[in-house]
Protein backbone atom coordinates (compact mmCIF):
# COMPACT_ATOMS: atom_id res chain seq x y z
CA UNK A 1 0.00 0.00 0.00
CA UNK A 2 1.95 3.20 -1.02
CA UNK A 3 -0.38 5.37 1.07
CA UNK A 4 -0.06 6.46 4.30
CA UNK A 5 -0.85 4.39 7.37
CA UNK A 6 -4.13 5.80 8.93
CA UNK A 7 -3.69 4.72 12.87
CA UNK A 8 -6.96 4.43 14.82
CA UNK A 9 -7.42 4.56 18.45
CA UNK A 10 -11.13 4.51 18.87
CA UNK A 11 -14.81 3.95 16.72
CA UNK A 12 -14.38 7.71 16.91
CA UNK A 13 -11.30 7.64 15.33
CA UNK A 14 -12.60 5.86 12.63
CA UNK A 15 -15.78 7.52 12.08
CA UNK A 16 -13.73 10.56 11.25
CA UNK A 17 -11.47 8.83 8.77
CA UNK A 18 -14.28 7.11 7.04
CA UNK A 19 -14.37 8.96 3.87
CA UNK A 20 -10.69 8.18 3.59
CA UNK A 21 -11.23 4.98 3.97
CA UNK A 22 -13.92 4.33 1.99
CA UNK A 23 -11.78 6.23 -1.02
CA UNK A 24 -9.11 3.32 -0.19
CA UNK A 25 -11.35 0.39 -0.47
CA UNK A 26 -13.11 2.09 -3.67
CA UNK A 27 -10.23 1.68 -5.39
CA UNK A 28 -9.32 -2.19 -4.30
CA UNK A 29 -10.68 -3.99 -7.19
CA UNK A 30 -13.66 -5.78 -5.79
CA UNK A 31 -13.38 -3.40 -2.35
CA UNK A 32 -16.49 -3.57 -1.42
CA UNK A 33 -17.28 -7.16 -1.90
CA UNK A 34 -14.03 -8.03 0.39
CA UNK A 35 -15.35 -5.86 3.39
CA UNK A 36 -18.21 -7.49 3.47
CA UNK A 37 -16.37 -10.77 3.45
CA UNK A 38 -13.82 -10.11 6.10
CA UNK A 39 -13.74 -6.17 7.01
CA UNK A 40 -10.59 -6.34 9.35
CA UNK A 41 -8.55 -8.21 6.76
CA UNK A 42 -9.71 -5.03 4.30
CA UNK A 43 -8.79 -2.31 6.52
CA UNK A 44 -5.60 -4.05 6.83
CA UNK A 45 -4.98 -4.34 3.16
CA UNK A 46 -5.79 -0.47 2.28
CA UNK A 47 -3.28 0.39 5.57
CA UNK A 48 -5.68 1.11 8.23
CA UNK A 49 -4.40 0.02 11.77
CA UNK A 50 -6.70 -0.33 14.32
CA UNK A 51 -6.09 -0.93 18.13
CA UNK A 52 -6.94 -3.75 19.93
CA UNK A 53 -9.82 -1.78 21.84
CA UNK A 54 -11.33 -0.34 18.05
CA UNK A 55 -11.59 -4.09 17.21
CA UNK A 56 -13.13 -4.66 20.34
CA UNK A 57 -15.16 -1.65 20.16
CA UNK A 58 -16.42 -2.80 16.41
CA UNK A 59 -17.06 -6.59 17.45
CA UNK A 60 -19.37 -5.64 20.57
CA UNK A 61 -21.22 -3.28 17.76
CA UNK A 62 -21.48 -6.37 15.46
CA UNK A 63 -20.43 -9.48 17.29
CA UNK A 64 -21.24 -11.79 13.75
CA UNK A 65 -17.87 -10.16 12.77
CA UNK A 66 -15.79 -12.88 15.39
CA UNK A 67 -16.89 -15.77 13.65
CA UNK A 68 -15.63 -14.84 9.78
CA UNK A 69 -13.39 -17.14 7.98
CA UNK A 70 -10.45 -15.30 6.23
CA UNK A 71 -11.19 -17.98 3.68
CA UNK A 72 -13.51 -16.18 1.57
CA UNK A 73 -11.59 -12.95 1.65
CA UNK A 74 -8.51 -14.56 0.11
CA UNK A 75 -10.22 -16.81 -2.57
CA UNK A 76 -12.05 -13.03 -3.54
CA UNK A 77 -8.68 -11.41 -3.58
CA UNK A 78 -6.83 -13.92 -6.01
CA UNK A 79 -9.55 -14.03 -8.33
CA UNK A 80 -9.03 -12.63 -11.53
CA UNK A 81 -13.04 -12.67 -12.52
CA UNK A 82 -15.46 -9.96 -12.54
CA UNK A 83 -18.04 -10.73 -9.55
CA UNK A 84 -21.62 -10.20 -10.84
CA UNK A 85 -22.64 -9.06 -7.55
CA UNK A 86 -20.79 -5.54 -6.37
CA UNK A 87 -20.76 -3.93 -3.03
CA UNK A 88 -20.78 -0.14 -2.84
CA UNK A 89 -19.97 0.66 0.81
CA UNK A 90 -21.58 4.22 2.11
CA UNK A 91 -20.27 3.53 5.51
CA UNK A 92 -17.90 1.08 7.23
CA UNK A 93 -19.82 0.00 10.54
CA UNK A 94 -23.15 -0.05 12.38
CA UNK A 95 -23.40 3.06 14.27
CA UNK A 96 -23.65 3.25 18.20
CA UNK A 97 -27.65 3.79 19.07
CA UNK A 98 -28.13 6.86 20.88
Amino acid sequence: MSSDPIKINSFEELIQHEPEILARIAKVPNGGNLFMAHPFLMLMDVGVELSAATQEEIIQLDPYLTGLSPTSYRALKATTHRQLIRFHLRGLFRRRET
